[in-house]
């Protein structure tokens, strides 16, 4: 049975010579991961497939899988300037890993999926993104059901000035935090590359 969703794109993780694995958060589904055959074509599909695209997708599941397969991919917003800015292109690699370590079951929570892309439309638009991911963690953990860190709850908005070191404390703060609170988490292997992009 074919089902038809807007999904925000996580990542896409090469299986097979001839599959792939595209992992999304979808509308109607929360977390999917699914089958991709052939990731060829025209410019604007591939660009569908980057970490944080928002596109439609079709899908076909079938009770004899475990994986439903990729049917269609059409772009609805494609984040440019996520794509050409490393400063965004590195806060959506560790965002997208985040939400790996973190949305890991397939359920519809609309809230979770709004949430994820308003926060895509902000860091393409914002003028300068160097506080979103510090914003993106603090605001993900009341969707995942755990509080604010007490010390850092309300402090940190994405206009907020904040210092290289400060930046950088905060955001091993609230690391650590979702260590301690959520067990399917570990430090993204991203994190290393984000500091040092804004060191």
């Amino acid at each position: 049975m074919k089902q038809t969703t807007e999904a925000i794109v996580l990542g896409l993780r090469k299986h097979s010579d001839k599959m792939s694995i595209l992992h999304v958060y979808s509308r109607s589904e929360g977390r999917l991961a699914l089958q991709v055959y052939g990731v060829h074509g025209k410019h604007k599909v591939r660009a569908a497939y980057q970490p944080l695209s928002i596109v439609e997708i079709t899908f076909d599941m079938q009770p004899t899988r475990t994986m439903p397969t990729l049917a269609n991919i059409d772009p609805v917003f494609l984040p440019e300037h996520v794509y050409s800015d490393i400063r965004r292109q590195s806060i959506a690699l560790f965002v997208t890993e985040v939400l790996m370590l973190t949305l890991t079951h397939p359920m519809e929570d609309i809230a979770t999926y709004e949430f994820l892309d308003d926060f895509v439309h902000e860091l393409n638009d914002i003028p300068e993104p160097e506080n979103m991911h510090i914003k993106f963690l603090l605001q993900l953990t009341e969707l995942l059901g755990i509080a604010q860190p007490e010390e850092l709850a309300g402090s940190v908005l994405p206009t907020t000035p904040l210092t290289r070191t400060a930046r950088q404390d905060i955001l091993r703060k609230l690391c650590n935090y979702y260590l301690d609170h959520i067990d399917t988490f570990r430090l993204p292997k991203s994190l290393d590359i984000l500091i040092e992009v804004f060191d």
